[in-house]
């Protein structure tokens, strides 16, 4: 029965952090930033402008819905369809969108898994299954928003914050580059470590999902604003991170 009661609350957590993702995607259309950006590309798919807040509609109301229900396989399927098929219409318009140091589309991987851990875990409880595909999750984030953003593409707004923060003395490419190689390396540990030294892992990527969100919005908090949700997919990674740290 305790059990059962501690799966349910981790569930519950993922489907409060989805529920966050899909409310702030919605809700935050009130911003001028937000209907810029997202003006913007409507004008590319050549969509008129109302498109945006019946999106953002439909947006809140899945939110309230993912929050305050149970993790149904219709409503998981939908959450599914939708975040893929935004991810593959914005990697045709835009691909070098896939190398976001923001993670706009990269940081879609453990959403989805996230919610398919929450669907399991109402269904199974924490099963091998179950964990593995949030360790997926988890790991994959670390690996594609190391080499993607950082190696091979690396972008001016990403140099930028780093200089802007003051605490990096030298070249901000440099230093982008060896922080790309530890990400990757930190993501990969992800699937081959457990026990005590995958719980101090986690720790530290824990430590790191609240920091790195902070630096990067302290110069430019509109990016908490921005439609497609580089830092407030953040907060469904954490629940993963925190709960696989826990269950470890």
């Amino acid at each position: 029965m305790a059990d059962r009661i501690n799966y349910e609350t981790d569930a519950r957590l993922f489907r409060w952090a989805i529920a966050f993702v899909w409310l702030a995607a919605g809700l935050l259309v009130v911003v001028p930033y937000y209907r810029d950006i997202g003006t913007h590309y409507l004008n590319r798919l050549g969509l008129p402008p109302w498109v945006m807040f019946a999106t953002c509609f439909a947006e809140v109301a899945l939110g309230i819905r993912v929050a305050l229900g149970r993790a149904t396989t219709w409503i998981t399927i939908l959450q599914v369809g939708a975040i893929v098929t935004f991810s593959a219409i914005l990697a045709v318009l835009e691909p070098i969108m896939l190398a976001s140091p923001f993670g706009y589309l990269t940081k879609n991987l453990p959403l989805l898994a996230v919610i398919g851990t929450a669907w399991l875990l109402e269904r199974e409880g924490w099963t091998p299954r179950a964990a593995w595909l949030l360790r997926a999750g988890i790991g994959i984030v670390w690996i594609t928003e190391g080499i993607l953003p950082k190696v091979l593409f690396q972008q001016e707004i990403d140099l930028r914050i780093v200089a802007e923060s003051g605490l990096v003395p030298g070249d901000p490419g440099e230093f982008l580059f060896w922080m790309s190689l530890a990400e990757a390396l930190s993501g990969l540990l992800v699937f081959a470590l457990h026990g005590l030294p995958l719980r101090i892992l986690l720790a530290c990527q824990l430590a790191a999902l609240v920091l790195l969100p902070i630096l990067a919005s302290w110069h430019h908090p509109e990016l908490w604003a921005h439609p497609f949700g580089g830092l407030t997919k953040s907060v469904p990674i954490i629940a993963g991170t925190w709960v696989l740290l826990r269950r470890s």
